[in-house]
């Protein structure tokens, strides 16, 4: 029977539209996932197998890139696709599939060089994950591993990953704890060894030693405590861990320094670790049956002095059996890090390879940011339709339900973005 099931997955990736999961949105410090909290007892899995499709189209613009130093265009456009599905082995194993392709064009790294025509304008990166996840029914416990890869023209990273979930309290609590390993390397033009630099950096020229290495690891553990209070409140409250090492600079990031005419550019240079820690509670409150009040606040800092706040707040409306209206709003607001100066304020070093460190990057700048949007979910009780492809032994097909979500993004460094995707849902049983 599994190869069946595994057989349909693969069917339907060819013949239906996929998706964008990720919010391209949290350009402010790489936003932590929210686990979705739960408010019921460790279940054997369902014989269902769960797909999702999802497509969005996110498009921006700005004046700050750091390409050229802080100050030029930002316009980047990108088409997301991914397809999830999870598949039930039996009643306590299952396996799971996050996976697909973003196509984008950039005009801030096409000025990496003079090549309109160059690989940084245009691309593709293509990325999956795979999982496998075994539950003991009789201590409500969850385990999970994962694997995974991604690949564009500068970058590649291979992952890996456990989790491991308890439940007490007829599953009125919850914990859970992931952790995480990235293996990620910087590549140059055609794959090779040799680094990407902007084209106008004359390097050893000016004394300037060039990257010793192309390699960035990262290494992350989560902790995420969930408690129902009573039928209407529930609280999650989250903190994270996470260490980098390596190559933590772009490569083809540009600094310009104030006053001076021989050595008055360099590349971006960071420290070679890093550590962040985010903290989060998040609040789920159901004043009436039809109206839900979600509230996510999060504490984020890190040792290149940057310290965050964020808050967001989303009131999930259902306007009748089948349709629900989401809006949202988040605010982030941050300090900037102790290496950013916008272009030509920077001070070079008196010895070009001294161990100083400096950034024109607006992502590690002081900045505040808005974001508003809302989500339109049509999720009949039944299901959308019901298909039987073949014969009634081979199953029953639902498309479950079709959301549509889209958001304004804009921040104090005059960057601002939309962002618009649709996700379709379906069960194979």
């Amino acid at each position: 029977m599994i190869i069946k099931k595994l057989l349909f997955v693969f069917a339907l990736t060819l013949c239906l539209p996929s998706v964008s999961s990720q919010e391209l949105f949290n350009s402010e410090l790489d936003t932590i996932q929210n686990p979705t909290m739960n408010s019921f007892k460790t279940k054997p899995n369902s014989s269902e197998i769960e797909a999702n499709f999802l497509s969005s189209y996110y498009n921006q613009d700005g004046n700050n890139s750091p390409v050229t130093g802080g100050v030029g265009t930002e316009a980047l456009t990108d088409f997301a696709n991914v397809f999830i599905v999870n598949v039930p082995i039996d009643s306590i194993n299952s396996i799971g599939f996050y996976g697909g392709a973003d196509a984008y064009t950039s005009a801030s790294t096409d000025n990496i060089d003079s090549n309109v025509s160059s690989a940084s304008v245009n691309d593709v990166r293509i990325y999956g994950t795979l999982s496998y996840n075994r539950k003991n029914l009789k201590r409500g416990e969850t385990y999970g591993v994962r694997g995974g890869y991604s690949k564009e023209f500068d970058y590649e990273s291979l992952s890996a990953g456990v989790s491991i979930t308890k439940e007490w309290n007829e599953g009125n609590t919850e914990l859970n704890l992931t952790g995480q390993a990235f293996f990620d390397k910087w590549l140059g033009k055609d794959g090779s060894n040799s680094l990407i630099y902007p084209e106008f950096w004359l390097g050893e020229a000016f004394g300037y030693k060039n990257l010793s290495t192309p390699n960035r690891n990262s290494f992350n553990a989560q902790l995420f405590l969930s408690q129902v209070i009573n039928p209407r409140l529930q609280i999650g409250l989250s903190a994270e861990f996470i260490y980098m090492t390596g190559l933590l600079s772009t490569p083809f990031h540009s600094v310009y320094f104030v006053g001076k005419e021989d050595f008055k550019m360099d590349i971006e240079r960071l420290p070679a670790s890093r550590l962040k820690l985010p903290f989060g509670v998040r609040l789920n409150y159901y004043p009436i049956d039809f109206l839900v009040l979600r509230t996510y606040y999060r504490y984020y800092t890190d040792d290149f002095g940057i310290n965050a706040h964020s808050l967001e707040v989303e009131t999930p409306l259902k306007l009748n059996s089948s349709f629900t209206i989401a809006p949202f709003y988040r605010f982030h607001t941050q300090s900037g890090s102790k290496y950013f100066a916008p272009k030509n304020v920077h001070v070079a070093p008196s010895e070009p390879n001294s161990t100083i460190y400096y950034t024109s990057d607006y992502d590690l700048s002081a900045l505040n940011a808005h974001k508003f949007g809302f989500g339109l979910k049509y999720y009949p009780a039944y299901g959308l339709l019901r298909s039987r492809p073949f014969l009634d032994r081979y199953g029953v097909v639902v498309f479950k339900y079709i959301e549509l979500r889209t958001a304004m993004y804009k921040r104090s460094t005059d960057l601002s973005a939309f962002n618009v995707s649709i996700n379709l849902a379906f069960t194979y049983k």
